[in-house]
């Protein structure tokens, strides 16, 4: 039996190119995020939305420190995605209307209440069509290096990004990874953790088998193929199908217009694939010991869902600096801007808690 805390590194769309070695976040301007939300608040309702920015806070760092200053559980702060610690990041988040005075009184280091408004419905998770990044990769951006990130980025652009989770989702030295087969198992000192932690660490299980069916799927060529029974995704409102006519579903992939989606793996998964996907990602999972009635018991920590293999990539734009090359692009929700940089650096990026 496989054991999931032995990561093997990650496969490259960019095998067999040149890299070009360079450093992101070296400061918290080097990595800015801006959110793509799914809707704009209504301008009415009894929740109140905050536009706002964060400066080297972890996103549950932020909604904690929120909630502390509000008086308020931290579950009262909603959010539509994490954003990345180490960096400039504006995003909507949510709290109860009746705290709009008090949103005034808030001071938290590194944060910033751009502006506010009103809607009807607590902002979740999901709620958002993506993220736009502005990324400064530093490094000597001589012709040389110039020619190789052209090819590299020509490469990803032709394949399309695949959409692994970093090392990042696993936490330093895979503890959070740990925790979660802990939860797992049923051991109740990991039992006794925070809400958020036994949260991110469930995740963090759920985001490694995602990767190993990926791993699989890419090591076949099968990434990109519509096998039988598959559940594929549509571009880029992201709503899921089963595949019904492979060779009409095949040329949507092809052109961009659909994904093929691999599986977070939970009790509830709906769509579930059928025949030889569903065969696939059985074996997976069970290769690693995990039988289908191991989710059950975890309520909407485990529910199971579904997420794209890759991604296409479109206007991603080059900007040569003094201090290396700015990268501009836009990524759907749940893609990590950071495995673009992997596939042009050819190394994992340094290891940032999401906690």
């Amino acid at each position: 039996m496989l054991n999931l805390l032995d990561i093997k590194p990650l496969p490259l769309a960019t095998a067999g190119l040149e890299p070009v070695k360079g450093e992101i976040k070296s400061v918290p301007e080097d990595f800015v995020v801006e959110e793509i939300p799914a809707y704009e608040p209504a301008g009415e309702g009894d929740f109140l939305y905050l536009w706002v920015e964060k400066r080297d806070l972890s996103s549950p760092y932020m909604a904690r420190s929120l909630a502390k200053a509000l008086s308020i559980p931290s579950m009262e702060v909603g959010m539509a995605g994490y954003k990345d610690r180490r960096s400039v990041s504006r995003q909507w988040i949510s709290v109860p209307g009746h705290l709009e005075k008090e949103t005034d009184k808030v001071e938290i280091e590194g944060f910033k209440i751009l502006r506010k408004s009103r809607h009807g419905n607590k902002l979740r998770t999901g709620h958002l069509h993506g993220n736009q990044f502005n990324i400064l990769l530093r490094s000597n951006m001589d012709e040389q290096n110039q020619q190789k990130i052209k090819k590299l980025v020509e490469r990803v652009t032709e394949t399309g990004l695949w959409n692994f989770y970093g090392e990042q989702r696993f936490g330093k030295n895979l503890e959070t990874l740990k925790i979660g087969l802990d939860l797992l198992a049923q051991d109740k000192e990991a039992s006794r953790r925070p809400f958020y932690l036994r949260k991110l660490a469930l995740s963090a299980v759920q985001s490694a088998l995602f990767n190993e069916v990926l791993r699989l799927r890419v090591t076949n060529n099968t990434h990109k193929k519509v096998l039988a029974g598959d559940v594929l995704c549509m571009l880029p409102q992201e709503s899921k199908c089963h595949a019904r006519n492979l060779q009409e579903d095949q040329a949507r992939v092809d052109q961009g217009l659909m994904a093929v989606t691999g599986p977070m793996q939970g009790w509830k998964m709906y769509p579930k694939p059928t025949e030889e996907a569903l065969l696939l990602e059985t074996k997976v999972c069970e290769s690693f010991g995990f039988k289908q009635e191991v989710w059950k018991g975890f309520g909407k920590f485990l529910m199971g869902a579904r997420r794209c293999l890759v991604y296409p990539i479109s206007e991603l734009n080059l900007g040569f600096e003094t201090d290396g090359v700015r990268l501009s692009f836009s990524l759907p929700a749940g893609a990590y801007a950071t495995q673009l940089i992997r596939e042009i650096t050819q190394q994992d990026a340094a290891e940032e808690p999401e906690c």
